[in-house]
Order: C-alpha cells, then sequence, then structure tokens
C-alpha cells in the first residue's frame, strides 16, 4: 500500500541482483552480476510486466569485488492496478515456478503470493484513485500575435498633439479683427468666451498631459477591440462525470490576455475610434458662454443613445500579478466524453520576440482529490521575427 510504502525509500523497491542472501556471516556476499544491454534486459522483463505494468529502470554500481545490478521500481500510487504477471516461468531446478495472473507482493524480510486479504488491499488502492480515471485536456482554439504596441502608442501620441496644436491656433493672435465672423459676432452679442487666454491654454496643456498618459490603456482596448478571437476548450476525455469543474491558465510573464467583454469601449461600428476613450478636450476658444453651453446640451445630448450593455461571461476572470496573468474559468460540469468551450472571447499578445507561448493548466472537481495539470502550447499567428505594427494611412508602408 502507498502509505506503508512510503516509510521505506519513499515507496522505491530495489532488486539487488549479484549478491549471495545465504552467504553465512562474514563471508563475501558479492558474487556479481552480467553487465547486460539496457535493451536486452528490457526485452527480457517486460513479457512478464507487460506495458501498462510497474515503471522500473535499472544501474550498475562497481563494488569493489563485483559488479552488482539494481533494478528500481517506482513506488505505489493510489489508483494503481493491480499487476500480475503475465507469462509463465520456472527456474532449472524447478524451485521457483510462476503461473500467468499470479500476484506477489512484498512484506518485510520476504516476497510471497497475494492473500485474499492482500488482493483486497490492492483493490482499495486501485479505488482510492484521487482521479478516479478521469482524463482532461486543455487547448486554446486560436494562435497569439506578436505585436509592436509602441507603435500605437506612438499613433495616438500624434493624434493628440496635433490636437492639442488645433485647440490652441486661435489664440496665436489676440488681434479682434483677425477672429473669424461668428467669433466678433458673438463678442457683439455679449457670448465671448469667458475663459482668458491663459486658462484656456492651461486647460489644453492639462488635457494633453492626461490624454498622453492614458495612452496604453488605450492601446490595451485597441488590441482587445482588434485581435480577440479565440477562446479556450476543455475536453473529458474519460467515462467520468466531473462536478463543478474549475480551470485555471497561468501564462508568462510578459504575455497580455484580454477578454472581449471586460471593455470600455463602446462599439457603434466602423473603425477603432481612440479619442472615445480619452479624456473630454476643453471646448474651442472662442464663444462658450453659460448660455451657450446650455443650448449646446439641450440641442445634443438629448440625441445620445445608452451604450449597448455587454454580458460578461459568468465564472471568468483574468488576474495579473508579477508572475504572469492567471485565467480562471469555471466551467461547471463536464459530462463523459465531452468538450466544453468557453463562452468568452480572448486576445492574446506579447511584444516578446518569441514564436510558442506555453501557459500552464490547473483543473480541479467537486469529489476529486486531484489536480490535473498539463500545458497549453500558443503558437504564433506572425512569421519568426514579424511583429503587427499600426501607422498612419499613406505616411508608411507598414
Amino acid at each position: 500500500m502507498p502509505d506503508a510504502a512510503a516509510k521505506h525509500l519513499g515507496g522505491y523497491g530495489v532488486v539487488l541482483v549479484g549478491l549471495d542472501g545465504q552467504a553465512p556471516a562474514g563471508a563475501e556476499r558479492v558474487v556479481g552480476a552480467e553487465r547486460v544491454d539496457g535493451a536486452v534486459l528490457h526485452d527480457a522483463l517486460q513479457p512478464y510486466l507487460g506495458d501498462d505494468g510497474p515503471k522500473w529502470d535499472y544501474m550498475f554500481i562497481d563494488h569493489p569485488t563485483g559488479l552488482v545490478m539494481a533494478v528500481i521500481v517506482d513506488p505505489p500510487q493510489w489508483g494503481d492496478r493491480i499487476h500480475a504477471c503475465r507469462k509463465e516461468y520456472s527456474d532449472v531446478d524447478g524451485n521457483l515456478t510462476v503461473r500467468d495472473g499470479d500476484v506477489f507482493i512484498r512484506v518485510p524480510g520476504k516476497t510471497r503470493p497475494a492473500t485474499s486479504h492482500d488482493l483486497a488491499n490492492l483493490e482499495r488502492r486501485r479505488d482510492r484513485s484521487p482521479s478516479r480515471g478521469a482524463e482532461i485536456s486543455v487547448e486554446y482554439e486560436e494562435k497569439f500575435d506578436r505585436v509592436d504596441s509602441a507603435s500605437v502608442i506612438d499613433l495616438l501620441s500624434i493624434d493628440i498633439e496635433q490636437k492639442a496644436k488645433e485647440l490652441l491656433k486661435p489664440l496665436s493672435t489676440r488681434s479682434q479683427n483677425a477672429l473669424p465672423y461668428s467669433f466678433q459676432l458673438d463678442a457683439m452679442l455679449g457670448r465671448q468666451d469667458e475663459r482668458t487666454p491663459d486658462q484656456f491654454r492651461q486647460a489644453v496643456e492639462e488635457w494633453r498631459d492626461e490624454a498622453l498618459a492614458g495612452c496604453r490603456s488605450v492601446a490595451t482596448e485597441f488590441f482587445r477591440h482588434e485581435l480577440a478571437r479565440g477562446k479556450l476548450a476543455i475536453r473529458n476525455e474519460s467515462e467520468q462525470y466531473l462536478v463543478a469543474v474549475r480551470m485555471q491558465v497561468h501564462f508568462p510573464p510578459g504575455v497580455l490576455v484580454l477578454m472581449a467583454s471586460d471593455t470600455e469601449y463602446c462599439d457603434h461600428g466602423g473603425g477603432f475610434k481612440p479619442f472615445t476613450l480619452l479624456p473630454d478636450p476643453p471646448a474651442k476658444w472662442g464663444s462658450l458662454s453659460p448660455y451657450d453651453f446650455g443650448r449646446f446640451a439641450a440641442a445634443n445630448f438629448g440625441r445620445l443613445t445608452a451604450a449597448t450593455p455587454v454580458a460578461i461571461p459568468i465564472g471568468f476572470d483574468i488576474e495579473e500579478s508579477d508572475a504572469g496573468m492567471i485565467l480562471t474559468w469555471d466551467v461547471g460540469d463536464l459530462r463523459p466524453k465531452s468538450r466544453e468551450v468557453a463562452g468568452e472571447l480572448l486576445a492574446v499578445v506579447t511584444d516578446d520576440h518569441t514564436d510558442t507561448i506555453v501557459a500552464q493548466w490547473r483543473v480541479t472537481a467537486r469529489g476529486v482529490n486531484h489536480v490535473f495539470e498539463g500545458e497549453v502550447r500558443l503558437e504564433c499567428a506572425q512569421q519568426h521575427g514579424e511583429h503587427l505594427t499600426w501607422s498612419r494611412p499613406g505616411r508608411d508602408n507598414d
């Protein structure tokens, strides 16, 4: 039994070949073993063990008085089947005979055939399998994107600087005659901008600084909006019905995993509009009186429509840490031989020069005292060394 075996050499079984166990006290016990090739040893033992038999390895020990071979057997585990001999054997003298189907156990000091009590214990060992025989596999249906996030941030910065210049342009001249006719008309009607030029300039500069600070978060929203296309899937390869299944996938540092539903951007069609995610710029310099602002609000705000709420899947979450991003999915029940696909669309992106992302997954289920573990490999959608870059149409060839 695993708990009893673990008290001796961590549960490993060791068979020493080349010793005389019957030698009297004080006599030399090393009689030597043949340095047999590993392939020959495997072919000699495997017919008796079978392909699903105990896992084993071997090593040679050069003792000063002769060669000793150690055959090392892996520790028993809860859930292991009963291993029976697969082939008959009889030695030359007839002192040892083994039949096909015989089961042996090791007790202190000797190896003997299993009794009915031993077989009951071995059946209990198998029934206590922590995984209940379940087998789980996890996959990501799409590839990841290798991006040049700096190119997106640079474009946003250029647009913000240009917007600030346009807002400040009317201040380049202070001449009343140089103002547009509509500004002069507003002045005559008593609807001049109540902000001083210095106040307006300060407001524009504060807006520009705040907008530039938000470029990275807008770039993230851009990736989420443009590149989300893949879903996670989990498959129950076994006949077991699994209840309350939860999956966690740990992505390495430098990888950004974005949920399509976890967005601040309201998509009304057309191209991505970054300025909807940035702070509102100050109203243009010119006519801005309380009267005009109220008239503008009445005429325009009434036509705005509420953003359509995005359905966020229940039980799906992403947590970011220094060790990487951890995605959690409460799958629910998983029927035998079934496959479930997450309802959440994901974007997986990185700036790193890598062609393959290896994420580690862990799956648990209610009533199963076992943690299923494995890895899922994501391949890059771009050619080796290539990054997705963005630029203004017509400005360059990217």
